[in-house]
């Protein structure tokens, strides 16, 4: 724009404005004037501060309203730490870590455990990239830690593992922390000491042949103790204080004396986890966030994995993985729990369906087919089908509802052998399977080993054909986000907190 100056007659015929010692304030409608003004701006003033409390007035009571509708009260059992934003550290982040990989070293060597009596050896572990130590005591045997943990009258401790039983009823040392400190096992059921008469004694008797994790925790603020059986409480009590000695670094830590069966994954934390922390350590077997860094398990057990031609998006919450090409895969290796016979589990994703429908989702291992999710070519229906999955060896396809295109929906896939097979979208139960009481897993040898989780396609050797409506080769074209693989039957209520998860 130009610049035009004003001309001599513009400049003089706007209106000139006085300066303020021009201003005669003795004259009668100047004073009437100033004081008509005061009074204007009081009046002003107080209107304003009339609509500003009525407007944050509203807000306040809207932002009460939102929270009171968007946090219903809902009946679960789930751990509500993911959905406050984070999720707990692996449970190798302790004071000290017992992976028994080969070994009876600390993973921060500095409790080194020794065995004494013998012989043990090492099998595959609950988690499977690793081994678990196996005790049999053939001769009396025990790992034998130095040096304990300075404990005092305040502190905190959590210890927790995986343990399988070899035989029932068992009398058992499991852990020694401190003399007087102890989680045992008296005729299979969990019984702690803490202190010369403090006792917490649990009711369920172990199993044999199946991994349980088993914790024991000590608040010393809350003056609580708590044991704990694949996260749900076995006993708790309060009112405890710790009994320790004026130095007990001197004493040892004990493991496994008299224990028949194995033990991976043992973790001392000189701190007291929450019970939802347990529950989370004990049954999410992995938890793909599937952002940046997509291929790793941000869960417990750390069972990261691996893909081929996917492409990364702004997903659900974050960033979410794309399949648009006909060999995109992601697989993850190791779920033990899932191929343990009669063990209940869960899947669930959010599910962005594109431009063609297909298989998404597949549970198997080399040998056995444990579960199928996709979309059906008709109507881009949800379907789940389990092979050979009823006590005549029939597969089961359970079907539900549209899926639309190109919006985000949360599926999730849940059995259990008291509830059997039930599909959820939005949380909502969509349809169930009661016939699938008898998955593939619990038909003996390799159909118990552990299992593979893919999204997109599957290549795998195990037969997977059957599912309705689609063929399971056929490629899935779309967006997975927010994957997790429950080593339990997950409930309404826990797929309700994440589908609560705004996204972001």
């Amino acid at each position: 724009a130009e610049l035009i100056p004003f001309s001599e007659s513009d400049r003089l015929s706007r209106s000139r404005v006085k300066e303020p010692e021009e201003l005669d304030d003795t004259r009668p409608w100047y004073m009437k004037k100033r004081i008509l003004s005061v009074i204007a701006v009081i009046v002003a003033l107080i209107i304003m501060a009339i609509i500003l409390g009525s407007v944050l007035g509203t807000q306040k009571k809207h932002a009460a309203q939102t929270t009171s509708t968007s946090t219903p009260t809902l009946t679960t059992t789930f751990s509500s730490i993911y959905y406050n934003g984070s999720v707990p550290d692996p449970v190798s982040v302790a004071d000290a870590f017992y992976a028994f990989d080969g070994n009876t070293n600390d993973l921060y060597s500095l409790r080194n455990g020794a065995v004494a009596g013998g012989p043990v050896s090492y099998i595959q572990g609950y988690v499977p990239y690793g081994q678990a130590i196996v005790l049999t005591q053939s001769n009396a045997t025990q790992i034998n830690i130095q040096p304990a943990f300075n404990l005092t009258t305040t502190s905190n401790f959590t210890i927790e593992g995986f343990f399988m039983l070899q035989k029932t009823q068992l009398n058992a040392t499991l852990i020694q922390l401190a003399p007087n400190i102890m989680l045992n096992l008296v005729n299979g059921v969990l019984f702690a000491s803490i202190g010369l008469n403090t006792s917490i004694v649990g009711t369920s008797v172990l199993s044999t042949q199946h991994w349980h994790h088993i914790s024991f925790v000590y608040y010393a603020t809350k003056q609580t103790a708590t044991i704990s059986i694949d996260g749900i409480v076995e006993a708790t009590n309060s009112s405890v204080k710790l009994g320790i000695s004026a130095n007990n670094t001197n004493s040892l830590i004990i493991i496994g004396a008299g224990f028949q069966g194995y033990i991976d994954q043992l973790s001392i934390s000189l701190k007291a986890k929450t019970q939802d922390v347990i529950q989370w350590d004990a049954t999410i077997a992995a938890y793909y966030r599937l952002d940046f860094q997509w291929t790793l398990d941000s869960g417990p057990n750390g069972l990261n994995a691996s893909g081929v031609d996917i492409n990364t998006i702004y997903g659900w919450r974050y960033d979410a993985l794309n399949f648009n090409m006909s060999d995109a895969s992601f697989q993850a290796n190791g779920f033990t729990a899932l191929g343990t016979p009669q063990q209940a589990f869960s899947v669930a994703l959010w599910v962005r369906a594109e431009t063609q429908s297909g298989v998404f989702l597949t549970v198997a291992n080399p040998y056995t087919c444990l579960l199928v999710l996709g979309l059906q070519n008709d109507g881009n229906k949800i379907v789940a089908y389990l092979p050979n999955a009823t006590a005549t060896g029939a597969g089961v396809n359970i079907v539900g509802p549209q899926m639309p295109t190109n919006a985000w929906t949360h599926v999730a896939f849940t059995w259990s052998s008291t509830n059997f097979a039930k599909l959820y979208t939005s949380a909502l139960l969509a349809n169930v399977g009661v016939g699938a009481t008898t998955l593939n897993n619990v038909r003996g040898g390799n159909n118990s080993a552990p299992m593979t989780v893919t999204l997109g396609n599957y290549s795998g050797s195990a037969n997977c054909q059957g599912i309705q409506g689609v063929n399971v080769s056929q490629t899935f074209m779309g967006s997975l986000d927010e994957v997790f693989v429950f080593a339990r039957e997950a409930q309404q209520g826990d797929l309700q907190q994440i589908i609560q998860t705004l996204p972001s």
